[in-house]
């Protein structure tokens, strides 16, 4: 999501072109993703198998860091966005597949974000059941129903995808 400049200390807008700073390694190993607000659990799902997983395979990490918070929730008050329960275990799945096929099942999970105290530990434990595998939920979501339109989002991630494969080094 656009969440804009933080200020002074944290000047980066989360924006699809910062890159990183300087010319050394890193520069180009940064990835922004800025859906558009309202984006919800198939918006994500697809960001994340049509430009995480992708970015992931061709970087080949050591060991992965999943840092995960829930201010993407669909109560969340500051994030405008419209993740369930459902959206954040598909999450944890996702990337409980690449940590096993990339880093030898090697994973650190950093929790951070989310500002509506209720939904935001439903959400986390989502997270975990998808990184665990449980084979099927064990808290079952109290806004299951929430409606979601991803035309807006998919036509997001493809721009995004279009703009970082002439740019981020492991797409080219």
């Amino acid at each position: 999501m656009n969440h804009g400049s933080w200020g002074p200390s944290h000047p980066q807008n989360g924006a699809v072109d910062e890159l990183g700073e300087g010319e050394g390694e890193g520069f180009g190993y940064n990835m922004n993703i800025p859906l558009p607000n309202g984006s919800g659990d198939s918006d994500y799902a697809c960001a994340m198998t049509e430009l995480v997983v992708p970015a992931v395979e061709k970087f080949e990490p050591k060991i992965m860091v999943l840092v995960i918070g829930q201010d993407s929730s669909a109560f969340d008050p500051n994030g405008r966005q419209c993740l369930t329960m459902e959206g954040y275990r598909k999450i944890g799945q996702i990337v409980r597949e690449m940590a096993d096929k990339h880093s030898k099942g090697r994973l650190v999970i950093v929790q951070e974000g989310g500002y509506h105290v209720t939904y935001s530990a439903y959400c986390l434990h989502a997270t975990l059941e998808g990184v665990l595998n449980f084979p099927a939920p064990l808290l079952s979501d109290p806004i299951a129903y929430y409606p979601e339109d991803d035309s807006f989002a998919t036509r997001a991630v493809e721009s995004i995808k279009k703009y970082q494969r002439g740019i981020v080094p492991f797409f080219k």
